[in-house]
């Protein structure tokens, strides 16, 4: 994200801890509340603010500014009451953008129901990238895209590709894969179809999984 986002986090356990510690990190403006004061301390240094609030008291949301929060990131972990109740009240604050925390499909289905515009399972999305870091060991060298099944990341460029531009490689229909950005001796361009391939050449590309893997494997 380029622009400063006010988002607020609700439940600062281990995940939301993390969560607050890495949009910082982001520059971004954040909102910290829970139930429990030892936890709201923990971060109280390094958010914008941190209070003790019952997250299904709706008053006390409006007093901790949950109504000028661009996004809200419920983060409640076992009390899934709670993270209803929290969701519910943020929607009815007309908060643009709510992302909840779901402990399995039921519990998700109701938050969207509820209105949060995004249900998310960090334990068990976990859980599935380590298993598939373990199938596919570059796999923590590329970004997925948020809301689709496709990576970012880098490849150096295979011997067979060395001296051919990417329309004589056919790149796309081959490999199924887009080339974003080129790196040759430390300086970056968006390549062209003639664009030569030499050797030491990185290529950012864009593509599945499987995709990827094959062109790695070569």
């Amino acid at each position: 994200m380029n622009d400063k986002n006010t988002v607020i986090v609700i439940g600062l356990g281990r995940f939301g801890q993390s969560v607050c510690r890495r949009l910082v990190a982001l520059k971004q403006e954040v909102v910290a509340v829970d139930r429990n004061m030892h936890r709201v301390e923990e971060v109280a240094d390094i958010v914008d603010l941190a209070a003790q609030v019952d997250a299904t008291d709706e008053e006390a949301m409006i007093k901790v500014g949950a109504k000028e929060a661009n996004v809200a990131i419920v983060a409640i972990g076992e009390n899934i009451e709670a993270s209803i109740l929290a969701t519910s009240i943020l929607r009815g604050l007309d908060v643009k953008h709510i992302i909840a925390r779901a402990q399995n499909s039921l519990h998700a289905r109701v938050l969207a129901q509820v209105g949060a515009h995004r249900v998310i399972f960090p334990e068990r999305d976990m859980g599935i990238r380590i298993a598939e870091n373990i199938v596919f060991p570059w796999l923590s060298e590329f970004a997925a895209l948020p809301g689709s099944s496709y990576l970012v990341g880098s490849i150096e460029a295979k011997e067979e590709m060395w001296g051919k531009t990417l329309a004589e490689l056919n790149f796309r229909q081959r490999y199924n894969l887009t080339v974003l950005l080129l790196e040759r001796k430390g300086t970056k361009l968006i390549p062209s179809p003639d664009t030569v391939l030499q050797q030491g050449d990185v290529l950012t590309v864009i593509g599945e999984r499987e995709d990827i893997d094959k062109l790695k494997s070569l």
